[in-house]
């Protein structure tokens, strides 16, 4: 029995989930209205309770969020003139990869302030405004007042903005991607001033760092070039939360000189054996598969739960991210997972 040690469950379904299950159309209506946004929610959460309430998921009277929140990302390609689409039944996109065929010279050029004045994020204060006379005090934007800042690293949004040229750039010179990723935290940090400010709320002391396009660069070009602004980045706060999507095994050894960790979330096929090792005082996070929720029998994905658990035995905290499942995600599927965590949560020995 793991008395001492504790195991949670973060669950994240896919609006396509919704839109299938009970029609809940999303659109600009779900990321620029905070009326029909909290209608939505509402929706959501019954939904859940009323699949999974047994297991504590969801709520019978569910109570919308009074944060706002969009992907870092997806903000800052829109302030560079991505193209911002929101389907009825998937999250926003953005669309294009802006820098693509700039120059370096062009790029260093890029004013960070005006970024920050640009209209969406206009429109993100205004709906903030809106939000406070629904919710009072408890607005919020990327859970700033939480005291929280929100990105993605230097490299993944480049990756985003500049498309598969970075590649090519970060082999042939590395020098030019270094003055890119700064271009890209010099935006970060101008937005989040700004919003700090209308929030009049003090600096984030807490960092989320999502680094989505980590487990495509080979440790070499990681140390090399990312892992250096990352660890700049960090020094400056508190504490660190850091992700990576994909399989990260070869990654591991440099994730550990990432200041201040308190909790690490790692993609499928990761070694979380090695990474109990090597963060024995952080919370471990892996990401459960999703492709294994859609595809699996339901003792598979029990089997798969119990095998993270027990492979994480030694770490402080397991933190299993079932997150972005698909529209066709069988529920005993969902059953069978929650299922899982809770014997172990409650502290039932298998």
């Amino acid at each position: 029995m793991l008395e001492s040690k504790k195991i949670d469950l973060s669950l994240n379904l896919m609006p396509s989930f919704y839109h299938k299950h009970i029609g809940i159309e999303y659109g600009e209506g779900y990321y620029f209205d905070p009326v029909y946004r909290s209608d939505i929610e509402k929706k959501e959460q019954f939904f859940i309770y009323d699949i999974l309430g047994k297991f504590g998921e969801g709520s019978k009277k569910p109570a919308p969020s009074a944060n706002l929140t969009i992907q870092p990302v997806d903000l800052i390609m829109a302030t560079q003139g991505a193209k911002i689409v929101c389907p009825v039944d998937a999250t926003l996109e953005t669309w294009g990869a802006p820098w693509k065929t700039l120059t370096v010279e062009e790029i260093d050029k890029i004013d960070p302030v005006a970024a920050a004045n640009h209209p969406v994020i206009d429109n993100i204060l205004k709906q903030y405004h809106e939000i406070v006379k629904m919710y009072g005090e408890k607005a919020d934007i990327l859970g700033i007042k939480a005291g929280s800042m929100n990105i993605h690293t230097p490299y993944t949004t480049a990756h985003q903005l500049c498309g598969e040229e970075l590649f090519y750039k970060m082999i042939e010179a590395p020098e030019v991607v270094k003055i890119i990723l700064l271009k890209v935290w010099q935006i970060y940090k101008s937005i989040y001033q700004r919003l700090t400010k209308e929030l009049k709320t003090s600096i984030p002391t807490m960092l989320i760092m999502g680094d989505c396009s980590a487990s495509l660069l080979s440790a070499k070009l990681y140390q090399e070039i990312v892992l250096p602004i990352n660890v700049d980045i960090t020094k400056n706060f508190k504490r660190t939360k850091y992700h990576s999507c994909g399989s990260s095994t070869h990654l591991l050894k440099d994730f550990v000189n990432i200041p201040k960790l308190f909790r690490i979330e790692l993609g499928p096929g990761t070694d979380l054996g090695s990474a109990v090792q090597l963060f024995p005082d952080i919370s471990i996070a892996p990401l459960f598969d999703p492709i294994s929720m859609l595809n699996s029998p339901p003792n598979e994905i029990e089997n798969s739960i119990i095998n993270i658990i027990e492979t994480t035995t030694f770490a402080p905290e397991t933190l299993i991210c079932a997150w972005s499942l698909d529209r066709e995600t069988p529920l005993e599927n969902l059953d069978a997972l929650c299922a899982t965590v809770n014997k172990y949560k409650n502290g039932i020995q298998q």
